[in-house]
């Protein structure tokens, strides 16, 4: 009796953990896009950079995002920086010590919901509205009288990487160029269970494992069309912008959140696009991976970029000889 009543209680708990995992599914998809704000931070002190604090206007209700702006030595290059899902604008703080010895300015800014920055609690969107951030934020640093007619660089990576490729059409043609590591895919949606087998973003013990584990992934990809949105993703070839300015996309040959095959086969897409693969670099590891590589490409990159005469994305990229492995 006891081992019939103990393949009881374990077919009780394994329908429980099915029923639920839809459930644990939404909360994770709404924690994806709400995550708790990191108790510790890196500083700009640590990598040698003096910041200044600003606070850029985001619409209606005094809404705002944090930025740190890292002036360089040079007036006429800014590079915006993001971060990913669930860090802040501190874990890009290696990139903009690199790219400030290199001489650019660079303004690194929270999405909302991360960091320092507004607090918007609807579920639905957040593809397109972490896209508005981004034009919100380049249209703040060119607004300032010292940046107002520098080169441009909008500079992403993983979750930022989409949303700096989709601001691109409504900051046409202010932004000169394009810098996408870790991201982005064509199908965000499809990917997005990898942060679930990644252990990224943990689902509760009960849905971790067996059949619940399966409906939990495929329940979390569904809500993520509409947390994320998808209907304009991704962006036409022929919308403007998207012919004409040069982009590098760097993926990790070890990256299992967002494989290198569908970075590359997003950059396809796009007529100037130079891409980088780093055989074994993780997900957004690219710079530890290969730092000499890394940088080399994409300062080389910005140098022709910020160079080129007028708007010829041809002084830049041959995009037949760009995959790099």
């Amino acid at each position: 009796m006891s081992g019939i009543s103990g393949t009881s209680r374990r077919t009780r708990r394994a329908a429980a953990a099915l029923l639920a995992a839809p459930l644990d599914a939404l909360r994770t998809a709404y924690t994806a896009f709400h995550p708790p704000r990191p108790e510790r931070r890196r500083r700009p002190e640590q990598f040698g950079l003096t910041v200044q604090e600003v606070t850029i206007p985001a619409g209606r209700s005094g809404r705002t995002l944090a930025g740190w702006l890292c002036r360089g030595e040079r007036t006429d290059r800014v590079v915006l920086l993001g971060h990913g899902l669930g860090l802040d604008k501190s874990r890009s703080l290696p990139y903009a010590r690199c790219l400030h010895r290199a001489g650019h300015t660079v303004l690194l800014f929270d999405y909302r919901n991360h960091g320092d920055s507004f607090q918007d609690r609807g579920f639905a969107g957040f593809g397109r509205k972490f896209g508005q951030d981004t034009v919100t934020a380049a249209r703040y640093v060119t607004s300032l009288p010292e940046y107002a007619g520098a080169r441009l660089v909008l500079y992403g990576f993983s979750l930022s990487s989409f949303a700096m490729l989709r601001a691109l059409q409504k900051l046409h043609p202010v932004v000169d160029a394009v810098v996408c590591d870790s991201g982005p895919a064509c199908d965000p949606p499809a990917i997005s269970p990898n942060l679930l087998r990644e252990g990224l973003l943990p689902l509760p013990e009960r849905t971790r494992g067996g059949r619940a584990a399966a409906v939990a992934e495929r329940s979390f990809e569904l809500f993520n069309h509409l947390t994320i949105g998808g209907a304009d993703w991704p962006p036409a070839p022929a919308a403007p912008g998207y012919a004409t300015t040069p982009m590098l996309f760097i993926g990790g040959g070890a990256d299992a959140v967002v494989p290198a095959d569908e970075i590359l086969r997003l950059a396809r897409r796009y007529p100037h696009a130079q891409t980088l693969v780093l055989p074994d670099a993780r997900h957004l590891r690219g710079l530890w991976a290969d730092k000499e590589r890394y940088l080399a490409t994409v300062l080389d990159f910005l140098d022709r970029a910020c160079a080129r005469p007028g708007n010829d994305p041809g002084a830049v990229a041959d995009p037949t000889r760009t995959v790099h492995r």
